[in-house]
Parts: structure tokens; C-alpha cells; sequence
């Protein structure tokens, strides 16, 4: 909203096609080589120093932002619940929920992703449907921002590659895929489905406060959920509902930051015991997430991982096939993908 203004669905439908070229880009090279992962490619197209130096990169950057978003949840249910609970309590009790996932097998992740998108979707709808007859339209207008400004509207659209960019997760999960060569089906899906609701929300939540008065808001969807009345008072606290949504959305999310950091550490210097790398990060992670002082801070550090991270990370699969398609590098023979598992 500090950017784009009336104009943030518009930002938001950009920054969403900003994400998707990085999906493509991502599940491309995956496609190329189907039974690799971002890190095991990276070695194969860039050679292994430079290679490994990349690979360190990505699982830095995503420790990193395990670190800062499992703040975030933590303010956000600090502030909203837990007024007198130390936040570092908050921290260490998400953080011991991904430990004790992260060093299952591959299909245990998928199934626990795949459970809890009803839990997180059908609160929101909740909200969204009872939402409407708040709507003010006006607040809309105009579509493109007063005094649109192409800098600060980019600045506006490239922030919400970050709000899903657990789609990254896709780079290590093709080689498990039963069929590696139809990624893109699946990626396009998942990512367009999740893009969708994302849009939805932010169009209802300016809609319904407006520009001005969701800049005076941490967690302005949270207080449209308390906001709603249900007919009859069937529900009391809507918002109690949308924020067990929330815990949902953000477990899934670090759920899968913590996989890439996890598995990329065990494949990077090759071990296997994915339970003590998973434990061993967790003390990282906790001390990333006290880092910032207050929440400001905190945003101030997410803006610059993403400007800086984040969004060279969605060109650096186009890199990767511009190097693979110079130096003629593509899919291995069927026998020697079997002996590099």
C-alpha cells in the first residue's frame, strides 16, 4: 500500500506475473534435468566451486527468511492473541513443528500440504463471502493509483513474489515427482490457485477499509475477519476462525523454507541424516527470527532479502538454461540418471 496505493490489485496482478516467469524459468530447468534438484544442477551447468558457492546462496537466503517470517507469525499472533506470551514462545513452538516435519520423507511433505488446504481455504472464503457488503468500490478507484508513479508501483508489485514464494519449493521436489516431465501442469496449478486467493484477499481488504485506513493496520485482514457478523451469530469471532487459517498458511509456508534449507544442506555436502541437520538449523533460525528489534525492523529486513534475493533468484533459473544451452548440457542417459541418485 505505501507504493501502489488504489492502484495495489494492479500491482499485485504484475507482481504475480513477475512470480510466474520465475516458476517457468524454475520448472524448465527442472524439466531438463528430472532427476536433480536445484542443487544437484547447479554443479552439473556451473561446475562445482561456482556451483556449490550458488547453491550455499539459496540455502543461506532461505534460512533467512524461515528466520524473518516465523517473526512475523509471531508478532501477528502476539498482537493478536497472545498480548501478555513472550513472542519468543511463539517462535519455538513453530520452529519445533518444522523440525520435527522437515527430516520426513518427500511424500509425507506432500500430504501435509495437501491436508491442510481446506483448512486454510475455507476460513478465508468464509470471510470473503460475508466481506461483501462492506464493500466500497470507491476505494478501488482510481485503478492505477493517485498519481501513479511506474517507480513506486514496481517497488509495490515486486514485493508480493515474496507473500508466495514457497513455489521455490518446486526445484527440489521434481526428481520425486512421479511424472517429472508434466511439473508444469501441477506448478502452474498450484501457483495460480494460490496467486488467486492472494489477489482476492488484498481487492476485498482495500475495498472494504480503504487506502488510508489500512496504512494505520499491522494485520488488516485479521481485523476484517473481526469485522464480520455471521447470520443468526452463529460464529461469534470470525477472526479466531481466519486466524487458525493464518497458522495453517504460515506452518505450510516455513514448512517448505525449512525443506529447501534442510535438504539443500544434506545434498550440498553430502549427508544424509536429515534429522540432525533439521535440528541443528532450528537454534539458527531462532536466533535470525529475535534478530530484529521491533517489527519494523523486521519488514525493513524482508523488503531487502527480497529486493535482493529473492528477485535475482527468480532470473537465475534463465541463467542456468542460457549456460546449459551454450555448453550443449541436457537431459543424461536413463543409466547414468540412475547412478547419480
Amino acid at each position: 500500500m505505501n507504493y501502489a496505493g488504489t492502484g495495489g490489485p494492479f500491482a499485485t496482478i504484475v507482481g504475480i506475473l513477475i512470480g510466474f516467469i520465475g516458476l517457468v524459468g524454475l520448472v524448465l530447468v527442472g524439466k531438463r534435468f528430472p532427476t536433480k534438484t536445484i542443487i544437484g544442477y547447479n554443479e552439473i551447468i556451473l561446475g562445482k566451486p561456482i556451483g556449490r558457492i550458488m547453491s550455499l546462496f539459496i540455502i543461506l537466503l532461505f534460512l533467512v527468511l524461515v528466520g524473518l517470517e516465523t517473526r512475523q507469525y509471531a508478532e501477528a499472533i502476539q498482537g493478536s492473541i497472545l498480548n501478555n506470551t513472550p513472542i519468543h514462545l511463539a517462535i519455538v513452538v513453530m520452529l519445533l513443528l518444522c523440525v520435527t516435519t522437515t527430516y520426513q520423507n518427500v511424500s509425507t511433505f506432500a500430504y501435509i500440504h495437501f491436508f491442510y488446504v481446506p483448512l486454510i481455504l475455507i476460513p478465508i472464503v468464509v470471510i470473503l463471502v460475508f466481506a461483501f457488503r462492506d464493500v466500497e468500490m470507491y476505494h478501488l478507484a482510481p485503478f492505477l493509483g493517485n498519481e501513479p508513479n511506474f517507480k513506486d508501483f514496481m517497488k509495490g508489485a515486486l514485493v508480493v513474489p515474496m507473500a508466495i514464494a514457497n513455489f521455490l519449493v518446486i526445484a527440489m521436489v521434481i526428481p520425486f515427482m512421479k511424472n517429472p516431465m508434466k511439473s508444469m501442469k501441477g506448478a502452474s496449478w498450484g501457483y495460480g490457485f494460490g496467486a488467486l486467493i492472494l489477489l482476492v484477499v488484498i481487492t476485498m481488504t482495500i475495498a472494504v477499509f480503504g487506502v488510508e485506513e489500512i496504512m494505520q493496520m499491522f494485520w488488516p485482514t485479521l481485523i476484517l475477519g473481526r469485522m464480520i457478523q455471521v447470520p443468526a451469530e452463529i460464529l461469534s469471532r470470525i477472526d479466531a476462525i481466519l486466524l487458525i487459517s493464518y497458522i495453517y498458511g504460515v506452518f505450510t509456508t516455513l514448512l517448505s523454507y525449512y525443506f529447501i534449507v534442510v535438504r539443500g544442506i544434506c545434498e550440498l555436502f553430502r549427508f544424509h541424516n536429515y534429522r540432525i541437520v533439521s535440528i541443528l538449523a532450528a537454534p539458527i533460525i531462532f536466533l535470525v527470527a529475535i534478530f530484529p528489534e521491533d517489527i519494523f525492523t523486521m519488514y525493513k529486513y524482508l523488503l531487502a532479502v527480497t529486493k535482493y534475493g529473492m528477485l535475482p533468484l527468480l532470473l537465475y533459473p534463465f541463467i542456468l538454461l542460457s549456460i546449459a544451452s551454450i555448453r550443449g548440457l541436457k537431459r543424461l542417459p536413463e543409466s547414468e540418471e540412475n547412478n547419480s541418485l
